[in-house]
């Protein structure tokens, strides 16, 4: 019995809901959009991996959820520098979004899916990354790797030393959940290919799944920003 459809559906829907109260629950908050859009991403991820079970099409669908993961840590560091008051300007946004945009560039232009199967937990997807010794690829999935990590521990960083310096309780408590929801996604899947080194092609997947943790963690960060401007409005 294959369980990965149902799992994906209900985590896709349970992450669309959860973007949609904050787009309307929260309105005036400075995270709400990008959160939202994070959260709305990694639903999309999800729902491409039902897709690919359910469908006749799994390259199709197996492309899409690359493209869809690839964007996600660079709408994180765009979430760390807003929060952090960094003020991102245009060459800021060229920066962050110009290397997922390559990779999206190269997924339509060429055939980067090299196989795409439902397993029992995760859907294994195999790109011309996984192709061992060809230098090229070696190459490219150096810089995606790079690109991936970097981005992910830069974000956290902003939040760690927005984290040392802030006075108020309320932004170090949401600095902290950012913090702690990474920690929850990547620490797990870490440990859950070591143990199970065979995952190892079904990395994406596996760490999606634990990416409901930074949708639950950044659905509180809005809540308590929302906390602190009825707050602030009350003094």
């Amino acid at each position: 019995m294959c369980f990965t459809p149902t799992i994906s559906l209900t985590v896709a829907i349970t992450e669309f809901i959860l973007a949609t109260i904050l787009l309307l629950a929260f309105p005036k908050t400075t995270l709400r959009n990008f959160s939202a859009v994070l959260i709305y991403i990694l639903g999309f991820y999800q729902f491409t991996e039902f897709m690919l079970c359910t469908s006749g099409s799994p390259f199709f669908w197996a492309r899409l959820g690359f493209m869809t993961y690839t964007l996600l840590p660079a709408v994180g560091l765009n979430i760390a520098l807003k929060f952090t008051n960094r003020k991102p300007n245009y060459l800021h946004y060229f920066l962050i979004y110009i290397i997922p945009a390559i990779f999206w560039i190269l997924a339509l232009s060429f055939r980067m899916i090299t196989s795409a199967s439902c397993q029992t937990f995760f859907v294994e997807v195999q790109s011309l990354f996984n192709q061992a010794g060809a230098i090229p690829n070696n190459l490219l999935f150096m810089i995606y790797t790079l690109y991936y990590l970097s981005f992910i521990v830069v974000s956290c960083l902003l939040f760690y030393l927005h984290f040392r310096k802030e006075k108020n309780k309320i932004k170090k408590q949401i600095d902290l959940a950012y913090i702690f929801g990474v920690f929850l996604m990547t620490v797990p899947t870490m440990v859950f290919l070591v143990i199970f080194p065979f995952l190892n092609t079904r990395f994406p997947s596996v760490l999606c799944g634990f990416a409901i943790f930074v949708a639950i963690t950044s659905f509180i960060a809005v809540y308590l920003e929302s906390k602190l401007n009825k707050k602030t409005k009350k003094r």
